[in-house]
């Protein structure tokens, strides 16, 4: 996500006060760090397969 903390999207912004809906910004940012939480197993699994087959087969 340092991308974001680049364009100004950090993970500090978008915090608003109690009983406020989060912004746009904050809902896709919390999206995104789901997303790369959840996926991490499985890619390296994936990558894990990808990198012995191509030894193995070329």
């Amino acid at each position: 996500l340092s991308l974001c903390d680049t364009v100004g999207w950090g993970s500090d912004q978008g915090i608003g006060g109690f009983g406020e809906e989060p912004g746009i910004k904050a809902q896709l940012m919390n999206l995104i760090r789901s997303v790369r939480t959840v996926m991490r197993v499985p890619l390296i699994a994936v990558n894990s397969v990808t990198i012995v087959l191509l030894l193995l087969f070329g």
